[in-house]
């Protein structure tokens, strides 16, 4: 039986539990977890741990053979509970470094190279082996990890995600007793929207057929441990809102600086011919009218000129 802890971003992963195992029961995220709640469960599926008294109860429930998994960040898991197996989630995220089509928030990492321990059906013995080191698989809002033994590292942020080559998935197995762990770095990596980008439905299923012991193994002989060393990031939301200068430089003024004048791109002539360096410009006129209309003089008397303008002695004459 599967306990779950059901989101409403996780309605998906809930149908597809739904469809390996019959029994599957869920309750709501952020309730109390009892002891009895684990009662007859074989696997338990949860997005964090809040406090301590969850972590002894899972501390007790591997010991007794039962299997967890563990889909957080470091803002929602006590690393306390995760160091006893080897594995830390750490603080920041993981980035997207190239662009690719259809995941426009550079938290939403499309990672196409980094299955780490590739997948094995029980019992192989390194005979035969799936070709799930080519899955390609979404890691969105995600956080990467510290994994050390006796814990191995599962996925990997890949080459083109920053922090490069960094653990996002880790594994602990019990040694005696069948107790088994795993921590991923991501709380949306099986989410709604998610669940079926890319490869994530093939990751969940083997992710689950392993916790529940369904014929699905890691063999560590087949992994790597040698991963890049992490290096510091500046402050890119800083950056982002400081001035970016982008002038180009200019070159050095020559000793003459009237050569750098050019007088000779545009002429206006009336009676040179036109040239193709000089191109001469036709300036229009309005057509020309008369200032003022013509007199109208009175039959009766003949008037002087300046009382026909109606100019007066002393006035100027237009």
């Amino acid at each position: 039986m599967i306990l779950f802890e059901r989101r409403d971003k996780n309605k998906k992963l809930f149908k597809r539990l739904q469809s390996l195992t019959n029994h599957v029961r869920s309750y709501k995220h952020g309730a109390a977890l009892s002891v009895d709640a684990l009662t007859g469960c074989e696997l338990f599926l949860c997005f964090g741990i809040h406090s301590e008294e969850v972590a002894v109860i899972l501390n007790d429930f591997l010991d007794r053979g039962g299997s967890v998994a563990i889909f957080s960040s470091a803002e929602s898991c006590r690393n306390n509970f995760l160091r006893r197996y080897g594995i830390r989630i750490e603080e920041g995220a993981v980035v997207r470094a190239v662009f690719r089509q259809g995941f426009l928030h550079p938290k939403h990492v499309l990672v196409q190279n980094g299955i780490v321990q590739p997948f094995e059906h029980e019992p192989s013995h390194g005979a035969e082996c799936d070709k799930s080191s080519s899955m390609a698989f979404v890691f969105p809002n995600g956080s990467t990890l510290n994994v050390e033994a006796p814990a191995i590292t599962l996925l990997s942020s890949g080459t083109t995600s920053y922090p490069v080559d960094c653990p996002v998935a880790a594994a602990w197995e019990a040694t005696t007793g069948s107790g088994r762990l795993i921590v991923v770095g991501s709380a949306d990596i099986f989410s709604d929207d998610w669940l079926e980008r890319e490869d994530n439905s093939k990751l969940c299923d083997a992710l689950i057929k392993y916790l529940l012991h369904q014929g699905m193994s890691f063999n560590p002989s087949l992994g790597r441990s040698d991963f890049e060393e992490k290096e510091c990031a500046p402050d890119i939301s800083y950056l982002s809102n400081l001035i970016k200068p982008c002038l180009k430089e200019l070159d050095q003024l020559p000793e003459d600086y009237k050569s750098l004048l050019c007088d000779k791109q545009f002429g206006l002539t009336m009676d040179q011919p036109l040239s193709p360096i000089e191109p001469r410009f036709n300036c229009p006129h309005p057509p020309l009218q008369m200032s003022l209309h013509a007199p109208r003089l009175p039959a009766r008397s003949p008037l002087s000129q300046e009382e026909t303008f109606g100019l007066e002695e002393g006035c100027p004459n237009i």
